[in-house]
């Protein structure tokens, strides 16, 4: 038994718990919906781009939101729960030592699990996709294909990451109940908690360097750390991302910022983005969220007493 026969096993499974028809359909209905309600109902003919809803971005100061954001939360939530026990509910049920005693190596079995899950979670955002096509060609909508493929192959990236991170906690989890509560915990930290510790940290740095004597780090200075530690968000990085594809760097850099934040960072960004908030960078983040959780999984699997 191979890595590939491992990653068709995950996915075989998926179908017979029928996880790859819910998931499939949900994705489906919302990312067909969603523009059949805004393009076929809410919005008149001459404004009926593509860029209107994938593109979305609201700023209220005190409140943001965006659909590519949205998506990006439900996105990993379904990724998330598409993983995070797949090693775990196996070491409870004992199939694991089967599985490991076919022969297969473990590194076998996490690149198996990696590669089938995260095709469960592939194939049902492409029919979702798919069906957004089909209701924007019925709708009449400009499809802007050279903004509407890099997003989607952006959020292919960003589901994949989740299954890894998913993987990850599965690998290095003693149990699913272990698994199942690190899991809810770290989507709490993604979701809600990231912005605020983001903003924190600049401040903690700014109150030792005044207490170690160095002086006050410079405003420019601290909103800079304060929004690339947002921008090591996944969903952060993918949603500015997805805002580059449709506005260009200079404004995509903005959109998940504050007012404050953006008096600073307009001047800056006007004369040179700085390569850490590069397109580039934030694409090497995101494909780091895939690959770093993975190892990290793997090497605690290797040494797990299964």
């Amino acid at each position: 038994m191979s890595w590939q026969a491992v990653a068709r096993k995950e996915f075989r499974d998926a179908i017979r718990s029928r996880w790859l028809h819910g998931s499939t359909l949900f994705f489906a209905l919302f990312l067909g919906g969603a523009p059949a309600l805004f393009f076929g109902l809410l919005v008149p003919p001459d404004l009926r781009q593509v860029s209107n809803l994938f593109g979305f971005f609201a700023d209220l100061g005190v409140f943001s939101f965006s659909f590519p954001g949205l998506l990006a939360l439900i996105l990993g939530f379904v990724a998330l729960s598409t993983s995070y026990g797949s090693i775990t509910e196996e070491r409870e049920s004992g199939s694991i030592k089967l599985l490991l005693s076919l022969p297969n190596s473990r590194l076998d079995a996490m690149t198996g699990k990696l590669l089938g899950r995260s095709a469960v979670v592939v194939v049902a955002l492409l029919v979702g996709f798919f069906a957004t096509f089909l209701v924007l060609l019925a709708t009449g909508t400009r499809l802007q294909l050279g903004s509407f493929v890099p997003q989607v192959a952006l959020t292919v990236l960003l589901g994949v990451a989740f299954v890894s991170i998913g993987l990850s906690l599965s690998a290095l989890a003693d149990s699913n109940r272990e698994a199942t509560l690190a899991t809810m915990g770290l989507y709490l930290v993604f979701a809600v908690l990231w912005g605020s510790i983001s903003e924190g940290i600049p401040k903690l740095l700014n109150y030792a360097a005044e207490e170690v004597g160095i002086g006050a780090l410079s405003e420019g200075l601290r909103v800079k750390i304060g929004v690339f530690l947002k921008y090591l968000n996944p969903l952060k990085t993918y949603e500015t991302l997805a805002a580059q594809v449709y506005y260009g760097p200079e404004q995509a850099r903005l959109v998940t910022t504050t007012f404050g934040e953006q008096a600073v960072l307009t001047p800056i960004l006007r004369e040179s983005i700085p390569f850490y908030f590069s397109g580039w960078f934030l694409l090497a983040i995101l494909l780091a969220w895939i690959a770093i959780p993975a190892v990290i999984g793997y090497r605690a699997f290797e040494r797990a007493d299964l």
